[in-house]
């Protein structure tokens, strides 16, 4: 699933625990420079760090950090498992994350689409399906496809 580099990088964010609190300069001692710096806007800075299948993107603000904007941990074994899951939970709308991830497991990655909203995203070799979520409500399949 990841390459050595993607998956040492994923285990050092996930050993980090809970961002909360900590600086730009703490995450990049504990796990490596970034590939990308991106200006945000007034004091704020996005971070990226990229290995193999791993993705990770964290917004600064004057050197805190401020959220992940977005994290993607590579394609989800057994595509077909999965797209008959997500056949099985029938309606998606209204169903929170949890009923959802209780029923297909947990989701290859995540992006903010705006204020209360992200984008889960659950990605196979055979199927792949982006969710879009209000607080802890699904609101409707942004993308689904198969092979």
């Amino acid at each position: 699933m990841f390459g050595f580099p993607g998956r040492r990088l994923q285990q050092g964010f996930a050993e980090l625990g809970d961002l909360t609190g900590r600086t730009a300069d703490e995450i990049i001692a504990s796990v490596g420079a970034p590939i990308s710096q991106s200006m945000m806007g007034p004091g704020q800075v996005l971070l990226q760090w990229q290995g193999d299948a791993y993705h990770i993107g964290i917004l600064f603000e004057q050197g805190q950090f401020a959220g992940i904007t977005s994290e993607d941990s590579g394609r989800l074994p057994g595509g077909r498992a999965l797209a008959r899951g997500f056949a099985g939970l029938g309606n998606l709308t209204g169903r929170t994350k949890d009923e959802i991830i209780a029923v297909v497991g947990p989701y290859s990655s995540f992006s903010v689409a705006g204020p209360h909203q992200v984008l889960l995203q659950w990605q196979s070799d055979v199927y792949h399906i982006a969710l879009l979520f209000e607080g802890d409500e699904c609101v409707g399949i942004a993308h689904e496809f198969a092979i």
